[in-house]
């Protein structure tokens, strides 16, 4: 069987979501409530009217087609070869193709029994560009002992929604030559670089049997997809069965490809808006997703990857994980390739104020961060902030707040080298301080139609070269 495009999945219906999978095989799973992490509430369904997702056979090299129509499982080809290429450092370089935000998980985010010590997790990222080289992190940036890593392996996934993976696409991870690696307390570690070829929008899977495992857990909480833990050695395991899974990435930092020299990446910098609360599992339909799609089937802007860095609960100044000022220089200016950043982050600051001085307290956190990127070459783009009378973090002094900043973001002063007015795609043309009633979910996250529309508003010119 050949290998076929791994689609977007962006039409959700009442009843669940249907996806035809790189294996042929079609899946359909239920839309689950998603775990809060500001406000608690339950997505609304984005409408049929989405674009409907391919199943057409994408070579290396070829544009990704339109979401035209749905073929039958039955017509997916078999697999053909993988090729590899030599790099050749006068023409490429390092880009990040994929990334999350590091924190600490709650409890109710912790791996499942019976934990991942001893154990196999198989984790599941879309990449957003490809290359024929790879290299990939591993983060115990909280953890207060070492993290031992047994053996790690990647393949092609079949699709968003199982553990299936491609068996003829495995490979060994090897760490300084060796396929064991300690990751000490505070640090990271990136494998040895690899001939893997990923195509743009490919599904990989990271398949780690841990040794030893810190108390304390380096994770991404809230990864909007199914990642899947079976007790004992499962490197090689074509599906998980029987598998327990959960909604976080766990150590996994980053995915990097040594790719043209004209590839760059942008970060989508934010809290839950951005990390994509409400987004029905295996979905892939937060903003940044929506963005990440466009921009390959853009011809002028295919050679852009799209890094998420959003933490739902996140705020300039504190809130859920590090506060976004500390943490910006990490998950921002610290990835391979970074050209761009979009900053969407505020609006939990705005929630809790007591005061005005919120207003000026909020403009001078965007600066600094609009300072240190500029430093670096990066341009920035200011994201406005979306409605939120109907939530309870409406009052009208937030609501002032919001406005002021919003106006701050909009002026010439600001420092942005563009603006993408989230603000005035989401709210309603008559009542200015409220999301439009299609696009909320609960007055302050949009639903699903509501993160597509977002995604779908950004001029790609701000992308090109």
């Amino acid at each position: 069987m050949k290998r076929t495009l791994k689609t977007l999945i962006v039409t959700v219906a009442t009843l669940g979501f249907i996806s035809f999978g790189a294996c042929g095989t079609k899946n359909v799973e239920p839309a689950p409530t998603p775990t809060p992490y500001i406000i608690t509430a339950t997505p609304t369904p984005k409408p049929t009217a989405t674009p409907s997702p391919t199943n057409t056979p994408r070579p290396t090299n070829t544009p990704r087609p339109t979401h035209t129509s749905t073929p039958s499982p039955t017509d997916t080809p078999s697999p053909t070869p993988r090729a590899t290429s030599t790099p050749s450092p006068e023409s490429e370089k390092w880009v990040g193709t994929w990334a999350s935000a590091q924190l600490v998980p709650g409890n109710d985010t912790m791996p499942p029994a019976p934990g991942l010590a001893n154990n196999t997790y198989r984790q599941i990222v879309r990449v957003s560009i490809g290359g024929d080289r790879i290299r990939i992190t591993f983060s115990n940036l909280f953890g207060e002992s070492d993290l031992e890593i047994k053996s790690v392996h990647i393949a092609i996934a079949c699709n968003a929604s199982t553990s299936k993976i491609m068996p003829e696409t495995d490979k060994v991870l090897t760490f300084s030559g060796s396929e064991s690696v300690t990751v000490p307390a505070g640090q990271t570690v990136t494998c040895d670089p690899i001939d893997f070829t990923l195509l743009a929008l490919d599904y990989l899977s990271v398949t780690t049997e841990f040794g030893n495992v810190p108390k304390t857990i380096t994770s991404h909480t809230a990864s909007r997809s199914n990642n899947y833990l079976l007790e004992g050695s499962h490197l090689t395991d074509t599906a998980f069965l029987y598998a327990k899974t959960k909604t976080s990435w766990y150590f996994l930092s980053d995915v990097d490809v040594y790719t043209h020299k004209d590839c760059r990446a942008v970060v989508c910098f934010g809290d839950s808006i951005t990390d994509g609360y409400g987004v029905v599992t295996n979905s892939y339909n937060r903003w940044s997703d929506i963005l990440a799609v466009r921009l390959w089937e853009n011809e002028s802007t295919q050679t852009v990857a799209v890094l998420n860095s959003g933490i739902g609960g996140n705020s300039i100044y504190g809130g859920n994980g590090q506060a976004g000022k500390d943490r910006f220089e990490r998950d921002v200016l610290q990835h391979d390739g970074v050209a761009y950043v979009i900053i969407l982050i505020g609006i939990n600051d705005i929630g809790y104020a007591r005061s005005e001085a919120t207003t000026d307290a909020v403009i001078s956190g965007l600066k600094d961060m609009i300072d240190a990127a500029h430093e670096q070459g990066i341009k920035v783009y200011g994201g406005t902030l979306t409605p939120i009378k109907g939530n309870s973090y409406y009052s009208i002094l937030h609501e002032k707040i919001r406005t002021d900043v919003n106006a701050w973001i909009r002026s010439d002063i600001s420092g942005f080298d563009g603006v993408i007015d989230f603000d005035a795609t989401m709210r309603d043309e008559i009542k200015t301080d409220t999301m439009k009633e299609d696009l909320k979910n609960d007055y302050l996250h949009p639903n699903n139609m509501g993160y597509w529309t977002m995604g779908d508003s950004i001029d790609l010119s701000l992308f090109e070269k």
